[in-house]
């Protein structure tokens, strides 16, 4: 059942879920990492909005200004997906 949800996504979108996840999960970790040591609450969040201004930025110039892809919103959020999960489950 899984397979056929995961076969159903087309191959442009699970790669966005990858750039999200190779964006966001560094720029989060190290947002911890500055938490652990300077005892920052807003740093693991600050990574994770970091990263959605990043794949944002993405789908404004590289796809839409400089014309080197299609900028979609979805392409957007299913970039953004990733880093938007742990931040919420963070948050609650």
């Amino acid at each position: 059942m899984i397979n056929k949800l995961i076969d159903s996504i087309a191959q442009d979108k699970k790669d966005h879920i990858l750039l999200g996840m190779f964006i966001g999960y560094p720029l989060m970790a190290f947002g911890f990492v500055l938490d652990q040591i300077f005892n920052v609450d807003f740093a693991l969040v600050s990574g994770g909005i970091i990263a959605i201004i990043l794949v944002g930025l993405k789908e404004i110039i590289h796809d839409w200004y400089q014309g080197k892809g299609n900028p979609e919103l979805a392409d957007f959020l299913y970039s953004a997906i990733p880093v938007l999960f742990p931040l919420t489950t963070y948050l609650i």
